[in-house]
């Protein structure tokens, strides 16, 4: 006898409104919900506000940036979001969104860059 299958179907992602790496990170009642951008950016921004500091002296003549885990978290997020958005064959229309998602990626590259100078 094979197992009932209890996963809920996909939604349809429209990469110019929905997040891709994560679609599924809510439930409606029969399916996952897709992830708008905006909504995306609005979860991203507190773990990438992160503000833990690790006092820890540089090893041997690296440099190194120091950057919170939630931080660090949030800017993963936001490459594997735009490693799904730079697969060969991917179709990215202009995207729909109020420009949250772009502003919180521009300001944590800036963030990086600051802190490595």
């Amino acid at each position: 006898m094979t197992p009932p299958d209890l996963t809920l179907p996909q939604p349809e992602l429209d990469p110019a409104r929905h997040w891709l790496a994560y679609a599924a990170a809510e439930r409606d009642p029969d399916r996952f919900r897709p992830i708008p951008l905006d909504e995306a950016a609005a979860r991203l921004r507190p773990a990438a506000a992160g503000t833990a500091i690790d006092n820890r002296p540089a090893l041997g003549d690296r440099d190194l940036v120091v950057i919170s885990a939630e931080r660090a978290a949030a800017i993963a997020d936001l490459l594997d979001e735009l490693a799904l958005r730079l697969t060969p064959g991917i179709e990215v229309r202009p995207v729909h969104s109020d420009g949250s998602l772009s502003r919180l990626a521009k300001e944590l590259a800036d963030d990086m860059l600051r802190r490595a100078a």
